[in-house]
């Protein structure tokens, strides 16, 4: 059985893995996008992956209010400090939900997505989401320095 400790462990690892890549990058490359089709620059997929995380823990799981607003992730801007703050300020969120996430048994009610969350979308299948929210998103954060340091 997968715990919230376990959950917590492999966040705190990926999300150390977000730190090490943006300690790559300046001030000048943090908004930068590489030259591709529709591309993000890390401080966007910053932004979206601790946004993401918060909504499948904090919203979909404990039913905690939210005023996400996914588009303007995708356009999110802010300075290297700010990025990295962020990381920081998710892995203590995680901390602080903890408790709460041990003990959730029932996903909160109500409207959460863009389409209706079936059954098969326990508080388990949610915390590994965002888990996996955060993991693909190292790739494509790693991928995105990589271009733009090379």
């Amino acid at each position: 059985m997968i715990t919230v400790d376990d959950f917590l462990r492999f966040s705190e690892r990926t999300l150390e893995g977000f730190r090490s890549a943006l300690e790559r990058l300046d001030e000048s490359t943090v908004n930068a996008s590489p030259a591709l089709p529709d591309p993000n620059s890390p401080y966007q997929l910053v932004m979206h992956t601790v946004s993401a995380v918060d909504w499948w823990t904090s919203h979909i799981i404990l039913g905690n209010p939210t005023d996400r607003d996914r588009p303007a992730e995708f356009t999110a801007t802010g300075s290297l400090v700010d990025a990295i703050a962020l990381i920081g300020g998710c892995e203590e969120k995680l901390r602080e939900l903890a408790a709460l996430l041990a003990t959730a048994t029932d996903i909160a009610p109500g409207p959460r997505a863009e389409q209706e969350l079936g059954p098969e979308w326990t508080v388990g299948a949610c915390l590994i989401h965002a888990y996996e929210e955060m993991a693909q998103h190292l790739g494509h954060l790693e991928i995105t320095v990589d271009l733009l340091t090379a």
